[in-house]
């Protein structure tokens, strides 16, 4: 077998407001193409993509968040994953939902590190097993485990220069030993940043020139165990803990919002401050059975789940309206301070059955699924040099929700054709409950969600295939909170409990020759769920609600090629091309454009033992319109070294992630006023790490679909 050595792309597009993926051919098997060298960094089966991370040197000494910046076609924009031409995407950690969606989810990926991290799956059109949420299909992170009678750990530290600095230390130990596997791994870090925010209003007749610097710093401790025990050939036990700790506070310089008239002549500005902490905390517990009903692969797994999540915080905020002059304008100053408590607990229960059979490989089950939130937010304003409540904002709200599910799904090889099907049933029960709106509002729903595959084998490495998904997308649970953060007199955030589930049905078709895929696809979004820039040009208020107010349709061409010129140098290209055509129901406005983007990533080989590796990768946006949004051509420069010492035990790495600081603008006309933006997210950034490894590293990766895979996203 012919080895190479390829190294994957993380594309970049434009998509506003939340992420497909083919590949090439080098090695045939039965089900499975695979990309390999070292080790397989690339394999390609009939409804995913798998990322073996082991390989990739640019997410070497980083965490699960760098893993993701380096798998093909992911990309994280402003803390939102998704797969590239796509929306929103679903994230599991070993098939289980973490429960975070934004800043959350990056925040706690932050906290795992790569080097505990097997591969990452990219699922563009998921089993009808895998829960229907998630509009453009999951990204499943599977962490490593052991082999038979074997142990291995791993201590590492690294350190990032951004415009602030970031530590972070890992350690693992893993353990075989007959019938009892143990796995365990603690993670901790201090990791801060700036984010320059710049927004621009162009009203009729005034500009609104919106400055700010927010200094993030969010110290992280997370631990997690695992126990497994193989009571006989047949049956096996298991139980999971993770728990989390994380202390983030939010600061910086006072914004300004800066008012000038038609003529240019500076009016009045707005000077706000503010600060928020929170000090969150989540345990997450698994109980897992599996039983083989004989040798030839027919078995029942069952899992029970409960996560509880706590996130107490405090925000303290004043604004403040000033002549130009500097004096203030009376009447204008405001200081308020929002103590929060917020709880969100999940419990699940599920069952799978595979079962093998010589017409057809079958496979059903069904998931039961309850969450709870709640959040009590007491809002307080200052009155004569004292706090005193403020009931007009203050805010007491509960949500529940119950999920039942039920799937069957088929596979079957015949001749050249590898074909699958499934349908999915989900049947959803809410409730929200406002105590200050003294309103409960309540939602009943069934959907079906159909899956199809069709791969015809046309000659060796050349193939045709066809598949298609329907997808729900629900509201998260924060956007489902109708509290108001008050931004300044003329801005607000708000939540709203009504918001209903998107849906979305993707079509792709693949062509893969050789080194080649082409792949076309096909996405409508209806009711889909974002947050909406609410502009009056009468009172130049800008408020952000969330919405169901996105319909949209896309379709693009995404091109893959992989080429090895020489033995010491692998590169992977890919190019994206799509159309959108959009429409909002809050506006007349209607959006439709073209967008494209193109990466290069190189994988060299040092040295004749294989002990040191370079990677360059070049990302080059040209811009173009997605969703509601109009964006600008921009590009980036990554660059990353690996070196193995001591036998390949130590892992020495250096990362300049956007070394030329490219950065993004995009805009958007809401209402017939233009709003731009040019945020700053402190993507520049120097990591060293260092990482060793001892024990027996024969590590064995697996995977276990567990029972609560829809419910952490949304948080």
């Amino acid at each position: 077998m012919k080895k190479i050595y390829v190294l994957a792309v993380t594309l970049i597009s434009c998509t506003a407001f939340s992420q497909n993926i083919q590949d090439t051919t080098k090695v045939k098997t039965v089900e499975t193409v695979v990309l390999e060298g070292k080790k397989k960094l690339i394999e390609r089966k009939p409804d995913r993509l798998i990322f073996n991370i082991g390989n990739s040197v640019a997410a070497a000494g980083g965490t699960a968040l760098d893993a993701l910046k380096a798998t093909p076609n992911v990309k994280i924009n402003n803390d939102v994953i998704s797969i590239v031409g796509k929306s929103t995407v679903l994230v599991l950690i070993d098939d289980k939902e973490v429960y975070m969606s934004g800043e959350q989810l990056s925040r706690y990926l932050e906290g795992i590190s790569a080097e505990n991290l097997s591969k990452i799956e990219v699922i563009t059109t998921p089993p009808a097993k895998y829960s229907a949420e998630g509009n453009s299909g999951i990204i499943n992170i599977v962490t490593k485990k052991m082999k038979v009678n074997s142990w291995n750990a791993n201590v590492g530290s690294s350190y990032q220069r951004s415009r602030r600095n970031t530590w972070r230390s890992n350690a693992a130990f893993n353990l075989q030993k007959d019938k009892i596997t143990l796995q365990s791994s603690v993670d901790l870090g201090d990791r801060r940043f700036l984010r320059n925010w710049n927004n621009d209003l162009y009203y009729p007749d005034a500009h609104w020139e919106n400055r700010g610097i927010t200094d993030f710093k969010n110290n992280y401790y997370a631990v997690k165990a695992a126990l497994d025990y193989k009571v006989n050939e047949r049956l096996t036990l298991g139980t999971k803990f993770n728990a989390s700790l994380f202390d983030t506070k939010n600061s910086g310089t006072p914004s300004f919002s800066n008012i000038y008239d038609s003529a240019g002549v500076l009016q009045k500005y707005i000077s706000t401050s503010s600060f928020q902490r929170v000090k969150s905390q989540q345990q997450v517990y698994n109980l897992y059975s599996e039983y083989k009903l004989d040798t030839l692969g027919k078995k029942i797994t069952m899992d029970l789940d409960y996560v509880n999540y706590n996130g107490p915080g405090n925000r303290p905020f004043s604004y403040a309206t000033y002549k130009p002059n500097n004096e203030i304008v009376q009447g204008s100053q405001f200081t308020g301070l929002n103590n929060t408590e917020s709880q969100i607990q999940n419990f699940s229960a599920k069952i799978d059955t595979e079962l093998p059979l010589k017409f057809v490989n079958l496979s059903f089950g069904g998931r039961f699924s309850t969450v709870k939130t709640t959040n009590d937010i007491a809002a307080y304003k200052e009155v004569n040099s004292e706090m005193v409540p403020d009931t007009n904002i203050s805010n007491y709200f509960r949500y529940k929700e119950n999920n039942e599910a039920l799937y069957v799904s088929g596979s079957k090889k015949i001749g050249k054709w590898n074909l699958q099907a499934g349908l999915r049933m989900e049947a959803t029960q809410t409730t929200g409950y406002s105590r200050e709106l003294d309103n409960t509002h309540k939602n009943n729903y069934i959907k079906l969600f159909p899956t199809l595959y069709a791969m015809y084998s046309i000659a060796d490495k050349t193939s045709i295939s066809f598949n298609y998904s329907r997808r729900i997308n629900r509201p998260s649970y924060e956007s489902l909170n109708p509290f108001r953060t008050i931004n300044n007199s003329n801005s607000y955030n708000e939540g709203n409990a009504f918001l209903q589930p998107a849906f979305t049905d993707n079509v792709e078709l693949t062509f893969t020759y050789k080194n080649l895929d082409s792949r076309v696809y096909f996405s409508s979004l209806k009711n889909g769920i974002s947050q909406a820039s609410l502009i009056d040009p009468a009172t130049m208020n800008n408020n952000f609600v969330w919405m169901n107010y996105v319909d949209a349709n896309s379709f693009g061409l995404a091109e893959t090629f992989t080429w090895k010129p020489v033995k010491w140098w692998s590169s992977m290209n890919t190019f994206n091309l799509s159309y959108s055509n959009t429409q909002l129901s809050i506006g007349p406005e209607r959006y439709k454009g073209w967008t494209a983007d193109f990466s290069t990533s190189n994988d060299f080989t040092l040295n004749k033992p294989k002990t040191a590796f370079f990677n360059l990768t070049y990302t080059q946006d040209f811009g173009g319109v997605y969703n509601n949004f109009t964006s600008k051509a921009y590009s980036t420069v990554d660059i990353s070294f690996k070196y193995l010492a001591f036998d390949k035990k130590l892992v020495i790495s250096l990362v300049g992630s956007n070394i030329f600081n490219g950065i993004g603008y995009s805009y958007q006309m809401m209402n017939g006023v233009k709003q731009s933006f040019r945020n700053i997210w402190d993507n520049q950034s120097f990591r060293v790490s260092l990482n060793y490894k001892f024990g027996n590293d024969k590590i064995k990766t697996s995977n276990r679909q567990s029972g609560n895979t829809e419910e952490l996203n949304r948080m």
